[in-house]
């Protein structure tokens, strides 16, 4: 994956979660050689010259390593696109920043996560566990995963970026009751 790209609250960061979230295309006038500084000040609505050069230049450093293309879309508008190397790193952005949440009064259901994943996939396997743990989850068995609250958006994220088939390897499911009920309900602070 690309891990190696990944350092925390930098610009290239922040630039391609803007480019992730907003996907718009932008006008620019004409073909010039600023035509980046153009795009950064349309895309980003900054406001101060040094902020807008340092993203135009983010800009140029993040299409030369393949992370964005600049596309054109005629009528003088370039729309900025991720490419799968950029949507890679965006998810593992976003994957620092994946909780659950829980609601005000739960509903004393329990969600159950069981997962049989393949041994080729061992390194998926171990940083998909390692994120169970990361979430909350209480660890009932080596592959089952117990949670008081929803979590099956937050599971299938972590199976897409992690490339695990969620139909075949991953098992989701709520019950009212479960085997060491006392330790999983001390193990999450309810009485």
């Amino acid at each position: 994956m690309a891990r190696g790209f990944i350092k925390r609250n930098n610009l290239t960061k922040d630039t391609l979660l803007a480019i992730g979230l907003l996907g718009a295309a932008v006008a620019i006038g004409g073909v010039s050689p600023h035509f980046v500084y153009k795009i950064a000040r349309s895309y980003f609505k900054d406001k101060a010259k040094e902020i807008i050069w340092a993203r135009s230049r983010k800009l140029k450093e993040l299409n030369r390593r393949k992370l964005i293309n600049f596309k054109e879309l005629g009528g003088g508008r370039v729309r900025l696109e991720l490419t799968h190397k950029g949507k890679t790193l965006v998810r593992q952005y976003n994957l620092d920043q994946i909780k659950i949440q829980a609601p005000k009064r739960w509903d004393r259901k329990w969600r159950i996560l069981m997962y049989d994943i393949p041994t080729h996939q061992k390194r998926a396997s171990n940083a998909f566990r390692e994120k169970l743990k990361d979430l909350g989850l209480f660890q009932l068995q080596r592959s089952v995963w117990v949670s008081p609250y929803e979590c099956l958006a937050e599971i299938e994220f972590l199976a897409t970026v992690f490339e695990i088939d969620m139909d075949r390897h991953i098992c989701y499911f709520k019950t009212s009751e479960v085997s060491k009920e006392k330790e999983i309900k001390e193990f999450f602070n309810f009485s």
